[in-house]
């Protein structure tokens, strides 16, 4: 397990200033939720880890075995059944080194109020669209700047002028009796949790669309949630515009509420126990 580095609570790791991984944020990560000590998702996450990896020229020399061997190792240091766990994969020289630990769980807080942000475009054609990387400083900015204007998180634009996603999930929302939820081709990073949602609306019979949507939707949605694999399905209750804010059905979608109730069915027929019961 050479290649991958555990790191237990209090741990410090060296950086080499001169190489991508620190200098340029060259890398990637995955963020897996961890309830009673079972790993949710793992499998998407992995692939999605291992393509990240290969489109960007970063090395993955260990085998998927290995890595949840780390992991289970760092469990077992550290007593953990629940809270999430990071798998960061950084460019040192002309190979890579994985890093796995551990932070606190994410709560969701409640309802989720969304700042609409116009002002900073995601570039669709980016050669960084789509994957998890650690080029993560514009997302974090943006987050407190919804955070300052007492809301949760933003709602982004591309260069198009079309909506994207929230700076740490993907955004859903619901007219009648479709759920819509935009594309990939608009540059958002296509979430686990994302995924799962679109595939058991499709086992629900939900008439689902991935498009393009432009910011006058945000006045017609009867419904809105975000997703990302820390707290699952989110409800949005308000949506701030400039100086107003227009409120959201807060209470449960029953379309929403379905979509809820079979995320945590998947998620515990799919996560893999980790700690010994």
């Amino acid at each position: 397990m050479s290649d991958i580095i555990i790191l237990n609570s209090g741990d410090h790791v060296a950086l080499d200033p001169t190489q991508s991984g620190f200098a340029h944020g060259f890398g990637i990560f995955e963020t897996l939720k961890l309830a009673s000590g079972r790993l949710c998702f793992w499998e998407e996450h992995w692939q999605r880890f291992v393509r990240s990896a290969k489109e960007l020229s970063l090395h993955v020399e260990f085998a998927e075995e290995q890595a949840l061997e780390a992991i289970r190792e760092l469990l077992r240091a550290e007593g953990l059944r629940d809270g999430a766990i990071k798998v960061s994969l950084m460019q040192t020289g002309a190979g890579s080194q994985c890093y796995v630990y551990s932070r606190p769980a994410m709560t969701s807080g409640g309802a989720a109020r969304l700042l609409f942000a116009s002002d900073s475009k995601q570039n669709e054609h980016s050669l960084l669209a789509g994957h998890k990387t650690h080029n993560y400083m514009e997302n974090m900015l943006l987050l407190a700047s919804a955070r300052s204007a007492g809301c949760t998180d933003v709602v982004r634009v591309n260069a198009a002028g079309q909506l994207t996603e929230t700076a740490v999930g993907n955004l859903f929302f619901v007219q009648g009796d479709t759920l819509y939820t935009p594309g990939v081709a608009t540059g958002i990073l296509p979430g686990v949790v994302r995924a799962v949602v679109l595939e058991a609306a499709g086992i629900l019979g939900v008439s689902v669309v991935e498009g393009t949507y432009f910011p006058d939707a945000l006045n017609l949605m009867e419904s809105a949630f975000v997703t990302n694999s820390s707290v699952g399905i989110q409800i949005v209750d308000t949506i701030k515009i400039g100086e107003s804010q227009r409120e959201v059905e807060c209470a449960a979608h029953p379309m929403v509420q379905d979509l809820i109730e079979a995320l945590a069915t998947v998620e515990d027929g799919s996560s893999m126990l980790m700690t010994d019961d």
